[in-house]
């Protein structure tokens, strides 16, 4: 969209960009460095920082993704929480 900034992980976007696949992505023809821009600032949180369990739950230890989320070709690992 014209007139409508651009955010990558970095910060603010303003060279071309190329649609792929339904989303948005830097440089006018996709690349290797290419990368998903959004109309919203992205909000940065830690790599690899686990989600915590909700203030009235514990957690019991670790379980795979009830999604089946993968990364690297595995499963990931989330918390497993359960009432307090």
């Amino acid at each position: 969209m014209k007139g409508v900034k651009h955010y990558t992980k970095e910060g603010e976007y303003e060279g071309p960009t190329h649609k792929m696949d339904g989303e948005v992505h830097t440089g006018s023809k996709h690349s290797d460095s290419s990368e998903p821009v959004s109309h919203k600032p992205f909000k940065l949180r830690e790599v690899n920082s686990p989600m915590k369990c909700w203030d009235t739950h514990k957690k019991v230890g670790m379980k795979k993704s009830p999604s089946g989320r993968k990364k690297n070709g595995k499963v990931v690992m989330v918390n497993d929480c359960e009432i307090k």
